[in-house]
């Protein structure tokens, strides 16, 4: 229903005490309203200062929030974060116990055409997770890191080596 401001309203569930309530749903896709207001209240999970927050953060993100610049590649292809992992508490856990603790490591799907999962993600650098990607739809040569440069009106090679981007030749 529509308020007298003209602003739509819905019910929503509390991410963190499961309680139902109110929000504005420009504020609930925008991501500026997250919870019903509990951690005011001192029930946190607090996790917002651990080394792992922000990468679940985002990872959510990406799968959900169709205002992210990445939605399109993850949560419009259907890419979803597993229930267990929604909950911030089960992550971070799952992080602490895999974490190599080597710099320059992030998450990685091992088939990224399915979804995070403790099944299918992984520590990885730079250079396996280029390996890994999947083939761009502008991509017609068949090969990761080779495409069509418009511009050059030539193909354009590319590889990854020691967390750095080399170019090989356009050709």
């Amino acid at each position: 229903e529509k308020s007298r401001q003209k602003r739509r309203f819905g019910l929503y569930e509390c991410q963190y005490c499961n309680i139902e309530f109110e929000a504005r749903t420009k504020d609930i896709k925008s991501g500026n309203t997250k919870s019903c207001g509990c951690q005011k209240g001192g029930i946190t999970h607090g996790l917002s200062h651990n080394q792992f927050y922000q990468t679940w953060y985002d990872m959510k993100y990406r799968c959900y929030n169709t205002m992210s610049k990445d939605y399109k590649h993850y949560g419009a292809r259907g890419i979803t974060v597993c229930e267990e992992w929604l909950d911030v508490t089960n992550f971070v856990a799952w992080c602490e116990e895999t974490y190599p603790n080597i710099k320059g490591y992030s998450l990685d799907r091992i088939d990224n055409d399915k979804g995070y999962s403790p099944e299918n993600c992984r520590w990885a650098d730079k250079v396996t997770q280029n390996t890994n990607q999947r083939k761009s739809s502008a991509n017609t040569s068949g090969f990761v890191g080779v495409y069509w440069d418009i511009s050059k009106n030539k193909w354009t090679a590319k590889v990854g080596s020691n967390n750095k981007l080399i170019n090989i030749g356009t050709f």
